[in-house]
């Protein structure tokens, strides 16, 4: 299965739901009936569940609440229809596409007679659906990449902006919540330097010490979002899961004003418009 970012966020929450519960994997397959194995995968996010009632029943046992089942939910579907979208159309092969004729067998004591099904009154040819989904996924696909292309004009010439507000009125900021998986850092009170965090200068330039401004934040933080960027630099977090999304922060004592936080040091997605 192509991992998606929805998929990637998926099995880090259910990673966060059962570090949480102190559970292991085989105390929750008791409770849910799902097996081990399974349960491992699908933290992993090497395997993804056909079925959104796995997904519930491993947050139940994992003491989840009301919002973040709405939550695991809303990640599933999106993770869903994206694997759906790009899942083959084509039959299997050896088999005979046959329109609405299929042929099989009766049982008539003990020997197999021929039996033909067909839909009546059969006016006019079948417009086969995947032909039409195909057809449709590419037209949105080259729309897609028209538009990426045109962002992309000068786009290393100069630093990420906002395009999405108006003429002289000031960008709309959001907060969103520092979140730092590694070690015991969620639950220390004191800020001690191993477990604070850099902020990028450029979301597009490889993260190291040398793309990070001065200020640092630890777990738990508010920062001040005012844009989101998709295809920035890929940063995993110490489970491996990773991904090109930034937000765009405010932070008045940095030149410029403002720098960037990648997503995966945050379980909040607010609707931000998007940085070109």
């Amino acid at each position: 299965m192509k991992r998606t970012e929805e998929a990637e966020q998926l099995a880090a929450r259910l990673r966060i739901l059962k570090g949480r519960a102190g559970s292991s994997f085989e105390a929750l397959a008791g409770r849910t009936g799902i097996s081990r194995s399974s349960l491992h995968r699908y933290c992993a996010g090497t395997k993804f569940p056909a079925n959104y009632g796995v997904i519930h029943a491993f947050a139940t046992a994992c003491g989840a609440s009301a919002e973040e089942l709405r939550e695991l939910h809303r990640l599933w579907a999106l993770a869903d229809a994206m694997r759906s979208s790009s899942a083959p159309s084509a039959a299997p092969a050896g088999r005979q596409e046959t329109g609405h004729q299929e042929t099989g067998g009766v049982e008539t004591g003990g020997a197999r007679t021929p039996r033909t099904l067909m839909s009546p009154l059969r006016t006019r040819p079948r417009v086969r659906l995947p032909l039409v989904v195909s057809a449709v996924t590419a037209c949105i696909a080259a729309a897609a990449a028209a538009f990426l292309t045109m962002l992309d004009t000068d786009r290393k010439n100069r630093e990420p902006t906002i395009t999405q507000s108006g003429p002289g009125t000031a960008p709309t900021t959001i907060p969103v919540r520092v979140f730092n998986i590694e070690g015991d850092c969620k639950s220390r009170e004191e800020r001690v330097p191993a477990c604070s965090m850099g902020l990028a200068r450029d979301p597009r330039l490889k993260y190291d010490t040398d793309n990070v401004v001065s200020h640092r934040v630890w777990h738990d933080d508010i920062l001040n979002a005012d844009c989101v960027l998709y295809d920035g630099d890929r940063v995993e977090d110490e489970t491996g899961v990773g991904t090109t999304r930034w937000f765009r922060v405010r932070i008045d004592t940095v030149p410029g004003g403002s720098a960037w936080l990648p997503a995966v040091r945050t379980h909040d997605s607010p609707a931000l418009p998007t940085c070109a």
